[in-house]
């Protein structure tokens, strides 16, 4: 019997603003760390780079310096950039961390271990990003979870960024979702995303139109508990209180699967339909400046007066997801009784610069 070809082990920098163990921060960004950890056998996770959003720069680095700790996993983190090129960060950080000394939310989250404080040093996610690019022209793939700020400096260092990124995956912008005028990683940075998407790299994106389709509850949770390792123990932890306070707000059963979708898609693209359209983001307007706007060049019928760009790279949108099969990736992964070996395994993998 001939044995078939061995399966790629994608190289992945993961850009992120994590809030696992923080009360009332979401807990999305861990959990696409936490997949990229378990799926070891088909991801390289290089590097882990920290911007404000969801959570502080600070906070974000603390809680990802503890999730390599917790894991025991050699991949090392670097802190970006701590606010927007443009936008003030007060609103933002204000709304971000309103609830989180509210009685009710401390109180779920007390049996919770919350990470330590943990000095950032000199922010040098921006040089690391450019390096690694650099080291290997064509062959990593940048996952960015958070506001698009890391990014965005990326490209200025370096403007040949789009031809040395293999691709970029981005959770990020809402076209079409009751409610929402904003999404939280365009809205934090607007300039930043603007200066992405139109950077002419090879773009995937998950909008939260996509994500909003998704939903993992407690009984998906409970089917982690007695699987053991240090992923799903994680993971447990983390996103218990996570759910109840979800769901609360947004009046469903569980919490949505935002970032953890996008390196799902790495690992099956199958779960998702995709379309080609041309985005962009709005930057004025008191009503829709960061929000997402997207056409395809042959269905656009009316602009009077709008300067549209022409000649864009198309960005390939993820339109539709199939919320029970990213679920059973999900626990799949994380429940794997080699999940532990995986990890030692990326970390043989992965890029020997040592965490900071």
């Amino acid at each position: 019997m001939i044995a078939g070809p061995a399966r790629e082990t994608r190289r992945l920098i993961i850009d992120c603003d994590p809030g696992n163990g923080m009360p009332a921060a979401d807990v999305d960004d861990g959990l696409a760390l936490a997949l990229a950890v378990a799926r070891a056998d088909r991801l390289s996770l290089e590097a882990i780079t920290v911007v404000s959003g969801n959570t502080h720069r600070d906070v974000g680095f603390a809680v990802a310096r503890d999730f390599v700790e917790r894991l025991g996993i050699d991949v090392p983190v670097y802190a970006g950039a701590e606010r927007a090129l443009v936008e003030p960060p007060a609103p933002w950080r204000d709304r971000q961390d309103a609830n989180e000394h509210r009685p009710d939310v401390v109180e779920a989250w007390r049996g919770v271990a919350r990470p330590r404080p943990a000095p950032t040093g000199v922010p040098d996610a921006v040089v690391r990003i450019v390096e690694l690019l650099r080291s290997a022209p064509g062959e990593i793939t940048i996952v960015a979870i958070g506001p698009l700020t890391n990014v965005a400096m990326a490209l200025a260092l370096e403007p040949r960024l789009p031809e040395l990124v293999r691709d970029l995956v981005i959770m990020g912008g809402a076209f079409d979702v009751p409610g929402f005028l904003q999404e939280l990683n365009f809205g934090i940075d607007p300039e930043a995303a603007h200066l992405v998407l139109a950077s002419g790299a090879p773009i995937t994106l998950v909008p939260l139109d996509t994500t909003s389709q998704t939903l993992f509850t407690h009984s998906d949770l409970d089917r982690l508990v007695d699987s053991g390792g240090a992923v799903a123990e994680y993971v447990v932890e983390t996103t218990r209180p996570w759910i109840d306070y979800a769901a609360a707000w947004r009046k469903i059963d569980g919490c949505l699967l935002h970032d953890p979708l996008t390196v799902a898609l790495l690992l099956d693209p199958g779960i998702a339909e995709y379309e080609e359209r041309i985005v962009d983001v709005e930057l004025l307007g008191s009503l829709t400046r960061g929000r997402a706007v997207w056409w395809t060049e042959e269905n656009l019928r009316l602009h009077v007066g709008l300067r549209v760009p022409s000649g864009r790279r198309p960005v390939r949108v993820a339109t539709r997801v199939d919320n029970a099969l990213l679920v059973e990736l999900l626990v799949t992964s994380f429940g794997a009784d080699a999940a532990d070996d995986g990890a030692d395994a990326g970390v043989r993998a992965a890029a020997a610069t040592p965490p900071r």
